[in-house]
């Protein structure tokens, strides 16, 4: 907690970014049907309140309306006030098995030793749905953040630039330009055709100590400390501000690979292989692979509840083209011959959610 307090935002740093997060963000938020109906199919099997999923709701304009008026002025008037969110979450767990990435490792065998909480409330989890310039409002922030915490090297984050993110990696590993590649609590700093992986460690947990009493106002509080939930609005944002802000103060030792224990730690095996956000490109940087597990755990969508002492046989559907196009990009290739940056750096800031995404797009796309 020493280390931990010691690296945190000073209390007028702190209030200037979460500033400019309320400055972003209020004057973009409207009533737009045409993006409420994109944000609700794009989250049908998701939940908004426990038992309900997005995609039950109705289209109606008079009950968005409703809705909007609801959430949007306590949001306002709460969400940066300083003041922690003092009210019940609706909570749950997904698996969390040890995420291997070795490359060419066909059979694992492994123990689920923990699970994911799953935090959220529809005040804070729902505020996108009226939020059509996503994009603007990531770029503002992250724009003017970076100004205050003095970062001038080139730093990229698929909030700001979506599958862009992809390609800027290739080039840095060919290149050997600086570039600083983060989202959440991924760090990925590439330098002189090297990369180092560092991830926040329990960044859930500490990224509420070092943005600091500003930020509360989306944080849940138990055990002592202010933690990120993981199904607000700001979970990947404030996660990256805390990210960057640790990068801003420790610059020097983080490019020549100085890990800070239990803060921010590398990855040996992301580094083996070049791993980041779902992509290994130790081989061939131009065609970058699938590799190991990480793309097929915690996905809410295709997950099945297993009643305790029953067990389940799990298949797929996949046809016989679509198995295809995967074992393909295990290759880092597609049916044609091309590579997965053809169609993954075309991924925009709004369809970008994470490893997922390289999953939804390697079956809809490498056709």
């Amino acid at each position: 907690m020493d280390v931990l307090t010691s690296i945190s935002l000073p209390i007028s740093t702190a209030e200037e970014l979460n500033s400019i997060k309320r400055d972003a963000i209020t004057p973009r938020l409207k009533l737009d049907m045409d993006h409420i109906k994109k944000y609700v199919k794009e989250h049908e099997k998701s939940s908004i309140v426990p038992g309900v999923k997005w995609g039950a709701l109705p289209e109606d304009r008079s009950f968005w309306a409703n809705i909007f008026d609801q959430i949007v002025p306590q949001f306002k008037e709460n969400a940066f006030s300083g003041k922690p969110f003092d009210t019940p979450f609706s909570i749950g767990s997904r698996q969390r098995a040890d995420q291997q990435v070795f490359r060419d490792q066909v059979d694992y065998d492994l123990a689920v030793t923990r699970t994911r909480v799953v935090m959220f409330h529809p005040a804070l989890s729902s505020i996108y749905a009226f939020l059509p310039d996503k994009k603007g409002f990531y770029n503002e922030v992250l724009t003017e953040s970076m100004d205050v915490m003095d970062i001038t090297d080139h730093v990229i984050t698929p909030l700001t630039h979506g599958g862009e993110v992809y390609g800027e990696a290739s080039n840095a590993l060919k290149d050997g330009d600086l570039s600083i590649i983060s989202l959440g609590d991924d760090l990925n700093i590439y330098n002189k055709g090297k990369q180092f992986a560092f991830d926040g460690s329990n960044w859930e947990t500490q990224v509420g100590t070092i943005l600091g009493q500003p930020f509360h106002g989306s944080k849940t509080y138990f055990g002592g400390m202010y933690h990120v939930p993981s199904g607000v609005y700001d979970t990947s944002l404030d996660d990256t501000l805390a990210t960057l802000w640790v990068y801003s103060q420790n610059r020097d030792d983080l490019l020549a690979g100085k890990e800070f224990p239990n803060i921010m730690e590398r990855s040996a095996e992301d580094e083996k292989v070049n791993f980041m956000l779902g992509l290994a490109y130790d081989e061939d940087p131009d065609h970058p692979t699938l590799c190991g597990l990480k793309l097929t755990q915690d996905r809410s969508d295709i997950g099945q509840i297993l009643p305790m002492g029953r067990t389940l046989e799990l298949t797929n559907k996949y046809s016989e083209d679509e198995a295809s196009r995967w074992e393909l990009a295990y290759y880092g290739t597609t049916p044609d011959g091309g590579s997965l940056l053809d169609f993954l750096t075309e991924i925009s800031v709004d369809d970008f959610r994470g490893g997922m995404v390289v999953d939804e797009v390697t079956k809809e796309r490498s056709t």
